[in-house]
């Protein structure tokens, strides 16, 4: 019975020391609402903040390779847990920024973090 407890709280314990990101890319960084958001994957910049007056998420998206970026999408996970976005698949050229928005009118949450996808798959 013992080893049993202890294997129960051994799970409990590395499940509590995982990653809590949920799907490739995602860092599982909590953002408060106050807060900008910056995230990194493949050489792909994203910054991103909420702007409480227009309910709605604003940022850039910017390629730092010396190649094309393609179907990148970003995607937000708010404490809600309702999902926004992702964004429509865009490409990027080498040193290229656009510009990236999710509506959250609406929506009711605390934190956010926040998600980039590349390619043609949801990774």
């Amino acid at each position: 019975m013992k080893r049993l407890h202890l294997a129960l709280l051994l799970l409990v314990l590395l499940a509590g020391a995982c990653d809590s990101a949920s799907e490739p890319g995602e860092s599982g960084t909590r953002y408060n609402m106050d807060e900008t958001a910056m995230e990194t994957r493949s050489g792909v910049d994203l910054t991103l903040s909420y702007n409480a007056g227009m309910q709605k998420f604003i940022g850039t998206i910017h390629n730092t390779t010396a190649r094309a970026v393609t179907n990148v999408r970003v995607e937000i996970h708010p404490s809600s847990g309702k999902e926004l976005g992702p964004t429509p698949r865009t490409s990027l050229e080498p040193d290229e920024t656009k510009e990236v928005t999710l509506d959250a009118s609406g929506q009711r949450f605390s934190w956010y973090n926040v998600h980039i996808e590349l390619g043609s798959g949801s990774s």
